[in-house]
């Protein structure tokens, strides 16, 4: 091999090697800044009772944020593994019931063809399965894309400091969602 050759693959050598050493010490120094990405995205919706509500309504307090609609059959199950979590812990968890079929959400109708909901079909369903004193809102103001829900029946939980505890796309059912509220919520 000519000397041009070796101090070639030499530079290369010392070239990948202060590559190596700036993206160690730059993901040193990344991870050493404090990071806010577990803080929960703010929203502002109507509930169906017309008042106004936002992440900072529940300040200093946590919170279930459940994604539903009222067509979803899973909906109907996870309506009573969320009866049950807050009967169990009664004022010590908040929650607000999003319907995310909404124009806003899904843009008109949906792929399969159904149609947004309205404010009725969220009352309706409500009512047939036992939260019709919940905190319920349309996603006016798309939560879900803000917490990145891409499934019907998806549950997310706040802590008492506004950051992501728990998330779940799709189902939860009633134990996963008891044991995540009891660490941010014990009994």
């Amino acid at each position: 091999m000519s000397k041009v050759a070796i101090l070639k693959s030499k530079k290369v050598l010392v070239s990948i090697g202060i590559m190596i050493i700036v993206v160690i010490i730059g993901s040193v120094l990344v991870s050493s800044i404090p990071s806010s990405t577990n803080a929960a995205p703010n929203f502002r919706l109507r509930t169906i009772d017309g008042s106004q509500v936002s992440l900072s309504s529940f300040k200093g307090r946590p919170v279930i944020l459940w994604f539903m609609a009222a067509w979803c059959p899973t909906c109907v199950g996870q309506s009573d593994a969320i009866t049950k979590v807050k009967s169990e812990f009664g004022n010590k968890i908040d929650l607000l019931v999003i319907d995310m079929w909404t124009t806003q959400a899904i843009g008109g109708n949906s792929a399969s063809g159904k149609q947004s909901e309205t404010t009725s079909d969220l009352q309706d369903f409500l009512a047939k399965h036992g939260g019709s004193k919940w905190r319920a809102a349309l996603d006016t103001d798309r939560a879900v894309l803000k917490y990145g829900i891409v499934e019907v029946d998806s549950t997310v939980i706040i802590d008492k400091n506004g950051n992501l505890a728990f998330k779940n796309l799709g189902s939860t059912g009633y134990q996963p969602l008891r044991e995540a509220v009891s660490k941010i919520a014990p009994a």
